[in-house]
């Protein structure tokens, strides 16, 4: 069975090729801040995401003018998932609450 998540590029489409060439040319020119050591190139075989991931698995991705690498957000709490632009246009804020998409995810984390 092929592994969901995946760093070989022989199991990279063309379409997917084509992301990781954007998210490496991007990566080149502007970096990306909140990526650290053990940076890889990653597809999502599932949801056919192609993204950056470092070994503390920050995530990173195009933003919408695929001109930026900007962090991907899962929630810890409730999963809800995307970047901050996502997460603000839906009410969220992982910023704002530590990782977390709200304040009342992050106050149910540590509410025990």
């Amino acid at each position: 069975m092929n592994p969901v998540i995946t760093a070989d590029f022989s199991q990279f489409g063309i379409r997917e090729l084509t992301f990781a060439q954007l998210l490496l040319k991007a990566y080149a020119e502007r970096g990306a801040d909140f990526l650290g050591c053990g940076l890889t190139v990653n597809f999502n075989t599932h949801s056919g995401y192609v993204f950056l991931s470092d070994e503390d698995y920050n995530v990173g991705v195009l933003d919408e003018t695929e001109e930026y690498i900007v962090q991907f957000y899962s929630c810890p709490q409730c999963g809800y998932e995307g970047t901050q632009q996502e997460a603000v246009d839906n009410g969220c804020d992982f910023v704002k609450n530590d990782g977390y998409c709200s304040k009342k995810c992050y106050e149910r984390e540590w509410s025990c």
